[in-house]
């Protein structure tokens, strides 16, 4: 007899995956703050999950530079630093420069609705909301993703991680005009 075939087209997460994206969040939400220690056991039973995806997932946050870890001493959530919120924007500017070249290989429904929620942001952007950036950037890490580079999306991803965190630093300083400029060649394009 066959291997029933899966019926939904959605991807299998996995758990290493779920407990990344958790963390990361609560990361960015300020929830584990900077300079505060990370403890696996602790981990393991707030999300209820074994030490292996723990650790997997924390090696994954560290590459993104959200966690610091030195073994056998600490792993903790870095201090945030505006000179890495800048060299982060710069990368980030780079790959929406990127997007908006290859706009032509994004599927016509999610080019789309990218569109729409940039143009509901512009005039929170125009505003300088920082939250309104953070879904900025999202956006387009959602249409990098739709690009179909593999290697975009994953640098792409690690590099708005470190951007987001960073950027709450009360020192960070937005290039407000790259931001719009970027917004409104999406819309117009």
């Amino acid at each position: 007899m066959p291997v029933p075939q899966p019926t939904s087209e959605r991807p299998r997460q996995l758990i290493r995956d779920r407990v990344y994206s958790t963390i990361r969040e609560e990361i960015l939400k300020g929830q584990l703050e900077p300079g505060e220690k990370i403890n696996d056991a602790d981990l393991t039973t707030w999300l209820q999950v074994s030490r292996t995806p723990i650790r997997e997932a924390l090696a994954m946050l560290a590459v993104d530079g959200l966690i610091e870890m030195e073994p056998n001493r600490y792993t903790r959530v870095p201090d945030r630093s505006p000179d890495v919120y800048r060299r982060a924007a710069e990368y980030m500017q780079m790959i929406r420069a990127f997007v908006l070249e290859h706009l032509d290989r994004v599927p016509a429904d999610a080019l789309r609705d990218a569109r729409e929620h940039v143009a509901d942001l512009l005039p929170r952007l125009l505003d300088q909301d920082r939250g309104a950036k953070m879904s900025f950037d999202d956006a387009f890490g959602a249409l990098a993703a739709q690009i179909e580079n593999p290697l975009i999306t994953e640098a792409e991803r690690r590099v708005r991680s470190q951007a987001q965190f960073h950027l709450q630093h009360p020192d960070a300083v937005i290039n407000w005009d790259n931001i719009i400029r970027h917004a409104q060649a999406l819309n117009r394009g």
